[in-house]
């Protein structure tokens, strides 16, 4: 037990979890390596506040306004599509991490618009569509008060989107943050998509404000309606209305102030309030709110850890025979488990094999398609010209062309193709999720104990992509012996057989550079495929382990040593009651922060 639990402060009870856990599993835990990495950015005093938010409700310039400089890219259609990390650097920076083992890309812009220019390269559906750089995330450094004293702000992906992976985006960060400004606007009003996002977010999140953005689309009259209905909305979304501190704010005018230095009008926006009564509420109680966030992380941890433990425990409780008959049952629901993982991989290898078929239609329709414009472009140039082929100047369209045609297909050619692939793969892990749910399910059921579910994994998407900024086209026309051509044939027939010739090589042409984006998607693919067969192995036997492998290890030691099943159980309950014990003082921590 612990002596004094109550008193215990967090940074304690934090180390002596993972202390208590490194006693019950020295091979290793999840949730040790969670409790380590949570301890760490508790000891960095890095308070982390999102801004979170349906797709175009002004967050990026709501950030500019509070940056005092227009830095994020804004645009009319959904922007932000990766989180970006903004914290303090003397001198601005951008680091961009990537998915896999790319190594991170270290920037340093010389000024404002070169940072908007950069970040717009990375986070934003224009620069980088569905992703297909493969960024994991951005993190922007620069000289800012705001971020003073470790404050970090988090742009994230607008939910709501037709771009299902910008929601899943912003659904991953909320774990890593302490405190978020959801942001809605007044036109239009408060949504369900909204109100969805809120209440998914509401137990991650332990300090939530919200802003109530383009009021100056309103007259003061309407103001007032529309902060009376979000009031009332939000209340029965939290289920308390006295939770819902609003704040009004023209974000577009606080930046138009700060540009102009007007300070009245700054006033007038409403951002000089957030900062007062949010932002420097934040930074005074900063460790409050960092340590009221890591308690609640804490405790969902150690709940978790000590559902692990007790399956150890029950199973040295249970008379040896009984233990050993249900060990049994356990084996051959989880040789059932095995033959359902196999299925798992037969679907999912026929799922590749028609996501591949797929891919060959669509290339297939996109060389069709190439070929009649190319084609097209040489009929054009032969009717302007009175019938005579200029080769030199086919060949100048061709080099203008070329590239614009594909770098405009591609965007559709992938997103089709992204948005069929991660349909198949969102169906594929939701089957996994559910098998490896049954793994735990059934431990608990045969030895009468509650274990919570593993977490879903992340969303799966589809590896990387070409993109052909960094491709080479292929756009050279092979000289045809024309001199010899026109010695031998006649006017008309040599222009027949030249535009022939033509034909022939566009062909060729559009099969080299389409050829180039259908091998390269195909790898992806494969990648993307082989990943996800081999994270759902990876997550059954990591569910299998913390159950079979638990029981297993106390069957073979009840066998071995019969006589030492007292003391094992007397450590199992002291660790239980320290686990438990460090749970309520966490519960204790967190009210008394939040009171």
């Amino acid at each position: 037990m612990l002596d004094n639990p109550a008193g215990t402060d967090l940074p304690g009870l934090l180390d002596a979890g993972a202390h208590c856990l490194a006693e019950a599993w020295p091979d290793g835990h999840p949730v040790l390596r969670a409790l380590t990495t949570l301890r760490d950015r508790l000891q960095e005093s890095r308070l982390q506040i999102a801004i979170l938010g349906q797709f175009k409700r002004g967050k990026s310039t709501f950030i500019n306004a509070l940056l005092r400089a227009p830095l994020l890219p804004s645009a009319v259609v959904p922007a932000t599509a990766i989180p970006t990390f903004i914290a303090w650097g003397a001198v601005p920076r951008i680091l961009v991490t990537f998915q896999g083992n790319r190594p991170p890309d270290d920037i340093h812009p010389a000024d404002t618009d070169s940072i908007r220019a950069e970040l717009g390269r990375w986070v934003t559906e224009e620069g980088n569509p569905i992703n297909r750089r493969q960024v994991r995330r951005v993190h922007l450094f620069v000289p800012s008060d705001v971020l003073r004293d470790g404050i970090v702000l988090i742009d994230t992906p607008g939910i709501g989107s037709t771009l299902r992976h910008n929601t899943d985006a912003a659904i991953q960060v909320l774990p890593e943050c302490d405190a978020a400004l959801f942001v809605v606007s007044a036109d239009p009003p408060v949504t369900e998509a909204e109100m969805d996002y809120l209440r998914a977010i509401r137990p991650h999140v332990v300090r939530l404000y919200f802003v109530l953005n383009k009021v100056d689309y309103l007259d003061p009259a309407e103001q007032g309606q529309a902060l009376g209905f979000l009031h009332n909305a939000l209340g029965a979304a939290l289920g308390s209305a006295e939770e819902a501190a609003i704040f009004p704010l023209s974000a577009r005018r606080a930046l138009e102030a700060v540009a102009t230095s007007d300070g009245a009008a700054l006033e007038a926006s409403g951002l000089p309030r957030i900062e007062r009564d949010v932002l420097h509420t934040l930074r005074s109680d900063k460790l409050g709110a960092l340590h009221a966030s890591a308690a609640l992380k804490a405790k969902m941890l150690l709940e978790q850890a000590l559902a692990d433990l007790t399956l150890k425990r029950r199973a040295l409780e249970l008379p040896l025979d009984d233990l050993e008959q249900r060990a049994r049952k356990l084996e051959e629901a989880l040789r059932e488990t095995e033959r359902e993982r196999q299925v798992a991989h037969d679907m999912l290898a026929g799922d590749r094999r028609r996501a591949a078929e797929k891919l060959e239609s669509q290339a297939e329709a996109l060389r069709q398609e190439a070929r009649q414009r190319f084609n097209a472009l040489v009929h054009r140039h032969v009717e302007s010209n009175r019938g005579v082929m200029d080769r030199g100047a086919i060949q100048r369209s061709l080099d203008a062309a070329l590239p614009d045609f594909f770098e405009a297909t591609l965007a559709t050619f992938s997103a089709d193709f992204r948005q069929a692939v991660e349909a198949i793969l969102s169906r594929q892990q939701q089957r996994a999720d559910t098998l490896i749910r049954s793994v735990r399910a059934i431990t608990a059921s045969l030895f009468d104990i509650a274990l919570p579910p593993q977490e879903p994994a992340e969303p799966f998407r589809l590896g990387p992509e070409p993109y052909w900024a960094s491709q080479k086209l292929v756009h050279a026309l092979i000289p045809t012996p024309a001199g010899v051509v026109r010695r031998m044939l006649p006017g008309t027939m040599r222009q027949r057989y030249l535009r022939r010739a033509l034909e022939e090589e566009i062909a060729d042409l559009v099969m080299q550079n389409v050829e180039g984006l259908r091998w390269a998607t195909l790898r992806g693919l494969d990648e993307t495929f082989r990943r996800f067969g081999t994270q759902l192995d990876e997550r059954l036997a990591e569910a299998i382990s913390a159950t079979h492998g638990s029981i297993r290890q106390v069957v073979e030691r009840r066998r071995n040593e019969a006589g030492q099943t007292a003391n094992e159980l007397s450590r199992l309950n002291a660790l239980e009651d320290r686990l438990r014990a460090m749970t309520s003082a966490l519960v204790r921590l967190d009210a008394t922060t939040v009171a």
